[in-house]
């Protein structure tokens, strides 16, 4: 039991640092909103920036925006669920022991979260090596390229929320049938 709680906390410090290293996005997500807006307003007044070396346009910020988003979202997904920070039906489950919210927990992580995880992780794979193995491109004429680097982020963030759960699974586990010293620890785990 020892060694699924020491595991548990492995993985969890490392999805912690993949979210807070991910959360770093956003500052890059906010420069290019900011840029994008700022750079419009310019040009409607100034029609003749559009030539400058400073002008891009507003299709590839916009998809820039989007995929920035999209990457940020993906990578904290695990982050967010070893946090409980996620949605949930908190009338019923606070009114719940302990005891129970783990047992549902695992049973949720065996029997959704984890399947889920699986599907998603492989045809987002497929989905990724079409999109590169095609150069698939934006649709845009002056939209962004290499489509498959957003595409790939898909089974990448859904591998990290797999591993979330296998983290969460070891914890519960270990609440459910561990020494009660261990139990405690698991409970005080983030």
């Amino acid at each position: 039991m020892q060694q699924l709680l020491a595991l548990s906390n492995g993985i969890t410090r490392l999805i912690e640092w993949i979210g807070r290293m991910a959360a770093l996005l956003a500052l890059p997500l906010m420069f290019v909103i900011v840029y994008d807006i700022v750079s419009r307003k310019l040009l409607s007044i100034y029609p003749a920036l559009s030539d400058s070396i400073w002008h891009v346009s507003s299709t590839k910020l916009q998809e820039m925006e989007w995929h920035l988003h999209a990457v940020l979202f993906l990578l904290c997904l695990g982050f967010a669920y070893l946090r409980d920070r996620h949605v949930r039906i908190e009338l019923v489950r606070e009114r719940f022991s302990p005891s129970l919210r783990a047992a549902i927990e695992l049973a949720g992580c065996l029997l959704f979260l984890l399947p889920y995880c699986y599907l998603v992780v492989s045809f987002g794979i497929d989905f990724a090596a079409r999109a590169f193995h095609s150069g698939e491109v934006s649709a845009a004429l002056t939209g962004l390229s290499h489509r498959w680097l957003i595409k790939a982020m898909l089974p990448l963030g859904f591998s990290i929320l797999a591993l979330a759960a296998i983290a969460t699974m070891c914890r519960n586990i270990v609440m459910l049938f561990g020494p009660a010293h261990l139990r405690k620890q698991a409970e005080t785990c983030p």
